[in-house]
């Protein structure tokens, strides 16, 4: 039978959505990460030509794109982020193949378009702050100009704020985490930027649901948050850590971590999101802070790969 072919299957988000949708008894192929410590091998296959190569053998239904990068200047966050994803475009051109695409965006998408306390709508007018959020608007709007030229299914998912065991390490709660188990048993000092801001988050496995939902429902299409709608202090995670931890941590603000202009409270409409889907967020926050910080615990080996065929592992995974 047909199944799903993951691109970035390899990163935080990936993970969770290849291990969901196996164990919901669905066939999974991977497009995962193929570089070196710096990032910078080449590979003698071009990017059409590899996704041409992995379309080819896994035929799927549903092509979950979730390749790409999150830190890097722009030109290099747009080859990436924006390039792949019209590789992937191009391939399937090159084919007989019209799958349902999910591709993964990003609430950093709306920059100053998300006031302070209003949950975001999709429909919003985005003005991204900064150059990853720019490439990622570039490349939903590839995504939904695509759908529209070739009458395909296209879905971005504007995903908030995941967390949970595996997060990218330049990720706030995964740095409290690194500091927090690199101190000594009896603690120290542990720096931060505004703990006081409220986020959109929610556990990566709920992420994950959520995607593959998505991709059954078959009136989703275009754009759509995935979000709680509920605002959740990062402070109060932290002290769930640091508890967690057994450890005295003495938080100090570093102003150096702060970002100027930052509302304090950023939040998405769940309007479609609940109309397009079979099962609302479940919560867990804390136990997924914690498992952040477990995670961070020397001794730690970092995540295995994912099990399961490899059709062309050498994109690069998205660590959004």
């Amino acid at each position: 039978m047909a199944g799903s072919l993951i691109s970035g299957a390899g990163g935080f988000v990936g993970r969770a959505l290849a291990h969901h949708l196996r164990a919901s008894g669905e066939q999974v192929e991977t497009v995962g990460l193929r570089t070196d410590a710096e990032g910078a091998r080449e590979t003698a296959v071009p990017p059409v030509e590899r996704w041409r190569r992995a379309l080819a053998s896994a035929r799927p239904d549903t092509v979950y794109h979730l390749a790409g990068a999150m830190q890097g200047d722009e030109a290099h966050l747009l080859s990436i982020n924006l390039g792949l994803t019209e590789a992937l475009f191009e391939a399937l051109r090159l084919t007989d193949l019209r799958p349902t695409l999910i591709i993964a965006g990003s609430a950093a998408e709306y920059g100053a378009a998300a006031l302070d306390g209003i949950p975001v709508r999709e429909d919003a007018a985005c003005s991204p702050y900064a150059a990853y959020g720019r490439s990622k608007l570039a490349q939903t709007q590839a995504a939904l100009t695509f759908g529209d030229e070739t009458s395909s299914r296209v879905l971005v998912a504007r995903i908030f704020n995941p967390i949970g065991a595996g997060m990218p390490p330049h990720l706030a709660l995964a740095d409290f985490a690194a500091q927090i188990a690199l101190m000594p048993p009896e603690g120290g000092e542990l720096l931060t930027g505004n703990v006081d801001v409220r986020r959109d988050f929610m556990r990566v496995d709920d992420v994950a649901v959520a995607l593959g939902s998505l991709a059954r429902h078959a009136d989703a299409a275009g754009l759509c948050n995935v979000c709680t709608g509920v605002p959740t202090r990062l402070g109060d995670l932290l002290q769930e850590m640091i508890a967690a931890s057994g450890k005295a941590v003495a938080v100090s603000a570093d102003p150096a971590r702060y970002r100027p202009h930052e509302p304090r409270i950023i939040v998405g409409d769940t309007t479609r999101l609940r109309a397009w889907t079979d099962e609302p967020m479940r919560g867990g926050l804390r136990e997924a802070a914690v498992q952040v910080l477990s995670r961070a615990q020397p001794g730690r080996g970092a995540d295995a790969p994912v099990a399961g065929r490899t059709v062309q592992a050498d994109l690069q995974e998205n660590r959004a």
